[in-house]
């Protein structure tokens, strides 16, 4: 099918505009065409004149990131009632004693799996710092306090459950040297 042919009925249907443009229609086109132009360069210009602005805003964006980090990252001094202070000083002597413990339990066997436990204590950790900030912004609740205990006995149980497990491969290591002497 042709559809420049006349006899197509689609183009039979049609409302075609066929009258001539009026007279200096190609001078205006081409006035709104140079117009446009001169916009564009204008535009062009006033982006150039928008570098510096937008890099002042990149350099305190970065440096508002990096405050904000430090800050997070710092450790935060938080007052504590007297019964939450108790209950932290006793969890964190009880991590403490089992940390030091599973310290002396390194040796060059066991260094990777201990050395991992330690990322991950420093993971919890810093969950630990996250909240004690919250308590300094906002104060104690019952929420914040329950999720400061549960991450410290988190942090004790994960001493623990690593300390059996390399008691696990020791005793298996053992028996299998008892087994093939």
């Amino acid at each position: 099918m042709n559809y420049n042919d006349n006899n197509n009925p689609f183009f039979q249907n049609q409302d075609w505009d066929t009258e001539e443009p009026i007279l200096g229609h190609e001078k205006r086109f081409l006035t709104k065409l140079e117009n446009r132009s001169e916009a564009t360069q204008n535009g062009t210009k006033l982006k150039r004149n928008r570098f510096p602005l937008s890099l002042i805003a990149s350099i305190v964006f970065i440096i508002g990131s990096i405050t904000t980090f430090f800050i997070i990252n710092q450790k935060t001094t938080v007052q504590l009632s007297p019964e939450t202070q108790q209950t932290q000083d006793y969890f964190s002597s009880v991590m403490e004693k089992e940390l030091t413990t599973l310290k002396s339990k390194e040796n060059p066997k066991n260094k990777k799996i201990i050395q991992d436990a330690l990322i991950q204590l420093e993971v919890l950790e810093k969950d630990y710092d996250l909240l004690k900030t919250e308590i300094a912004k906002n104060g104690e609740n019952k929420q914040i306090i329950h999720a400061l205990l549960t991450n410290m006995q988190t942090r004790i149980s994960f001493i623990q459950s690593v300390m059996e497990e390399i008691d696990n491969v020791n005793q298996l290591k053992m028996i299998h040297n008892e087994n093939t002497l």
